[in-house]
């Protein structure tokens, strides 16, 4: 962090960039100067006044001491809308702490050694992680935040997603078979009009517009670098943008026929997030509001970055309390005072094609099949990253975090990271969290 001084600099000339608006005249703020604006002001910017914004790599690196900061409070950079809880009651989390959980040993043919779940907290490699046992708080840690942050929840996010189009499939609004070209009109007469909801949901829609491609957060002109421009995760481009995001990306091409490899890339949630706004004449934050957020107890608010396009981040951006998530995560079981999924979308996301998953599909495909080498891990469907045989799903986001669910073993874990070195620790949770679940002691 910087001294008081410095800081107090860097308000005079940010004051004096806005009485002038001759921005090209000020040098650019370091990363750290950034971060230590956010933390004196504590202000949660609008689309309006956003000034602490991130550049290439900063961002996307998401590493070094700054990023806990930054993922515990990304609302302070980023612009965001609330999903408010309104007047619903929130539901305590009874508590029965395990004297033994945190010593269990965690293994993983991914993970060379043996660790536990107290040595990753004692070691800081989480932020925060939570483990929920027939609706009882069993293991909870804050090694780096605060209960209250919300923190980010990178792709966790997406399976947000899924339950709003779950929920809207459920009221006959949309079909999983529906093509694309049938609700996004930008869509029609273009290579992906006749691509499937189902493909988006299950990342097979063949786009070109690919996130694991070399450059694509790093090149101004790839089609993944404009959507993060787009969400207002890099600077927008002045005097705007030539085209919108979802005319970017229906003009960005199909690579290969629908549901031959599965390709993971935001781009399909983007598609998405598009479709549910327009049959439900809803943005994105107020579905999440209607279909999730008043129904599951909530102790406090969420957010989710928008952009001043209108843009949500709804493949990534999402926000919240870890408790929150959790919360979240048991209205998918019988634990649940109200569950959030229809027994048609808990088939759909039991339903798979593990020859898809035993694909070449990129660098996450590649691990998600070897971090459960010999654990079950049978595909992926619906948003989620890996479904195992036994029925369990969960799906890990950017930076480390992850939302594991057991509905069978009435077990819900939840985790918080970021990357805070080159070691990648942080990510041991991902490569572990199948052994947590696995114990003895889940299986009564």
């Amino acid at each position: 962090m910087i001294t008081n001084k410095l800081s107090l600099k860097v308000l005079i000339t940010l004051s004096l960039l806005l009485f002038v608006g001759c921005k090209k005249q000020v040098k650019e703020l370091t990363l750290e100067e950034k971060i230590a604006l956010a933390v004196e002001s504590r202000k949660i910017p609008t689309s309006k006044d956003h000034k602490i914004i991130f550049t290439v790599p900063e961002s996307l690196i998401g590493r070094g001491p700054q990023i806990t900061e930054v993922f515990s409070h990304m609302e302070n950079y980023i612009p965001t809308v609330l999903i408010e809880k309104g007047n619903t009651k929130t539901i305590k989390l009874p508590e029965n702490i395990s004297q033994t959980l945190g010593q269990e040993i965690l293994t993983s043919a991914f993970f060379e050694k043996e660790t536990s779940l107290d040595q990753i907290c004692d070691e800081k490699q989480v932020n925060g992680v939570i483990v929920l046992h027939k609706g009882q708080v069993v293991y909870e840690g804050y090694p780096e935040m605060e209960p209250s942050d919300k923190h980010f929840l990178g792709s966790v996010s997406k399976t947000f997603l899924g339950t709003v189009i779950a929920h809207l499939a459920d009221e006959g609004k949309l079909n999983e078979q529906d093509p694309i070209g049938k609700h996004i009109t930008e869509f029609k007469d273009k290579p992906l009009a006749n691509v499937t909801i189902e493909n988006l949901l299950r990342m097979t829609s063949g786009i070109n517009c690919r996130e694991s491609d070399e450059g694509s957060y790093t090149d101004p002109n790839h089609c993944f670098y404009k959507l993060l421009q787009h969400s207002a995760v890099y600077t927008e481009p002045n005097p705007g943008f030539e085209e919108s995001l979802i005319e970017l990306l229906a003009n960005s091409g199909q690579i290969e026929s629908a549901g031959q490899t599965f390709d993971y890339t935001s781009a399909n949630s983007v598609i998405l997030t598009t479709i549910a706004e327009r049959v439900s004449s809803k943005p994105f934050h107020e579905l999440v509001q209607d279909y999730i957020w008043t129904r599951i107890g909530a102790e406090d608010d969420a957010r989710v970055t928008l952009s001043s396009t209108g843009v949500a981040g709804s493949y990534g951006l999402m926000l919240m309390r870890l408790r929150d998530l959790a919360r979240y995560g048991l209205a998918f079981t019988d634990d649940a005072t109200t569950k959030i999924t229809s027994a048609r979308y808990l088939n759909q996301i039991h339903t798979g094609d593990r020859a898809l998953f035993r694909s070449e599909g990129g660098t996450d495909q590649h691990l998600r099949k070897h971090y459960y080498e010999g654990q079950g891990a049978d595909f992926q469907s619906y948003h989620w990253d890996v479904i195992f045989e036994d029925g369990d799903f969960f799906k890990e986001g950017f930076g480390g975090q992850g939302l594991y669910i057991s509905p069978s073993k009435r077990l819900i874990i939840a985790f918080f990271s970021a990357s805070k070195d080159e070691t990648n620790n942080n990510r041991n949770m991902i490569a572990l969290v199948r052994s947590l679940a696995l114990l003895e002691q889940f299986k009564e």
